[in-house]
């Protein structure tokens, strides 16, 4: 059986700059997120900061909105229900998670940062901000402006098109 290698990343840009845009595009913002992944990864890693990629956003958006249930998290995250709770029990365990009855729902729980998840969010946001000005310094000022506004736009567009539903 041969196997197949996958194309360099400068035989991918040549191909990805050949098409057009309405195809390029969805590939480009595809792959941002999976090496953004990789790069949180290796970062959180190299300073011993025992968060996962997939940890660091539970708490980002936990911290961001207290009280959230699992089910409401996983669909946020693009997960199952059962990876969000096996994820979620671990961070409890961990003592980054507090879990407190839903207000609303006798079957859901809240969650809630607690102070050790919270430190650890503060060393990853250090790690994560060196991330992105590095990511970010192939850009001149104005063009990281421009970014943001386009990025806003595309998400207006989007959320335009679940409101015609």
């Amino acid at each position: 059986m041969r196997r197949v290698s996958r194309p360099s990343s400068r035989s991918l840009e040549t191909h990805l700059q050949s098409l057009p845009a309405e195809e390029a595009i969805p590939y480009l913002l595809k792959g941002l997120p999976h090496s953004l992944r990789a790069v949180v990864d290796e970062g959180l890693r190299r300073e011993r900061i025992e968060l996962s990629f997939a940890h660091l956003a539970t708490l980002y958006t936990i911290d961001a909105e207290p009280g959230l249930a699992g089910a409401e998290l996983a669909r946020r995250s693009s997960v199952t229900a059962q990876t969000m709770n096996t994820i979620l029990h671990r961070m409890e365990r961990d003592g980054q998670l507090e879990r407190r009855p839903h207000p609303s729902s006798s079957r859901a729980d809240s969650w809630f940062v607690t102070a050790r998840g919270n430190k650890q969010m503060d060393q990853a946001k250090v790690v994560g901000k060196a991330i992105w000005r590095k990511m970010l310094a192939a850009l001149k000022e104005r063009e990281v402006a421009q970014l943001q506004s386009l990025l806003h736009r595309c998400i207006r567009g989007l959320d335009v098109q679940l409101a015609e539903k």
